[in-house]
């Protein structure tokens, strides 16, 4: 193996990834947009690359010397990355981290579409691709810190919405594994993943509040209402594509992936010990 490139180094996943890939005696170059935060984030012994997803020619660049990669999706869908990798004469296997939406390619939503025009565009590069499909991350309760710190009140429209959050920790576990491993056993699979149980708001706010020592609970608000409140930080048109995605999740709820497992050979970690490890940025 020569150098692997990954990409988002600095962000929920890509920063856990490249320790462990550092760790297991593995190059690694780090692609980001931010060169401060890239110094204060990056581990000893990787190669920071500052550059942008949706820059071919900077992908390109980055590429040089490089047989395997990481790539999480921008707002091009991919686009720009499947280019670079399409031209990139030493890349074997690209790892791409992908979501559980592009299990529907038919639902009309942009935050499904992205990930289903994602992975055709990865397919399409030529470069054999492992695609991972992770459910809701853990992270999303950081959304929750002002009512923690607050009224202690989390309203939501859809509050039995029920999903198996995700640790980007167990995201990173997994991507090293397919990355580090035999390209033939690991190109064209599609790895659903999920943490190891289903919880609704309910269950995320009771688990948030016992292990901060804070009250929390969750109201129901209309759509309407929530849309309002969160255009105030959020662009509307994503934050009425985000309550289609609870829609749908709602009217369908996802099962609980046991891939984690299969592929570490260790369960998935659980919410509550995401939220025990993130405690401090919830009483700040």
């Amino acid at each position: 193996m020569n150098t692997v490139l990954v990409t988002g180094a600095t962000g929920a996943v890509g920063r856990h990834l490249v320790r462990e890939l550092l760790d297991a005696g593995t190059r690694v170059r780090a692609l980001t947009r931010d060169a401060e935060r890239a110094g204060s984030v990056l581990p000893d012994g990787a190669e920071p690359v500052v550059g942008d997803l949706a820059d071919a020619d900077a992908l390109g660049r980055a590429l040089k010397g490089v047989d395997r990669a990481y790539v999480m999706l921008d707002a091009d869908a991919g686009a720009a990355f499947a280019h670079a990798a399409s031209r990139a004469a030493e890349l074997r296997h690209v790892v791409l981290l992908s979501a559980s939406a592009a299990a529907d390619p038919g639902y009309d939503n942009p935050m499904f579409r992205k990930h289903v025009e994602g992975e055709r565009q990865l397919r399409a590069s030529g470069v054999p691709t492992t695609f991972l499909r992770p459910g809701a991350f853990s992270t999303l309760a950081l959304h929750w810190v002002p009512a923690v710190r607050g009224d202690g009140v989390v309203r939501v429209v859809f509050p039995q919405l029920s999903v198996a959050l995700i640790d980007p920790r167990d995201i990173a576990d997994v991507a090293a594994v397919a990355l580090r491993g035999a390209v033939d056993r690991w190109a064209g699979r599609v790895l659903p993943l999920s943490g190891p149980r289903l919880l609704n708001m309910h269950d995320r706010a009771r688990i948030i509040a016992e292990t901060v020592g804070r009250p929390l609970r969750v109201e129901q608000v209309p759509e309407e209402a929530w849309v309002r409140a969160a255009s105030a930080h959020l662009p509307e048109p994503y934050a009425r594509a985000l309550v289609g995605v609870e829609r749908y999740f709602t009217e369908r709820p996802p099962g609980v992936a046991g891939t984690v497992a299969e592929v570490t050979g260790r369960p998935a970690r659980s919410f509550r010990t995401w939220v025990t490890d993130h405690r401090d940025a919830f009483l700040g």
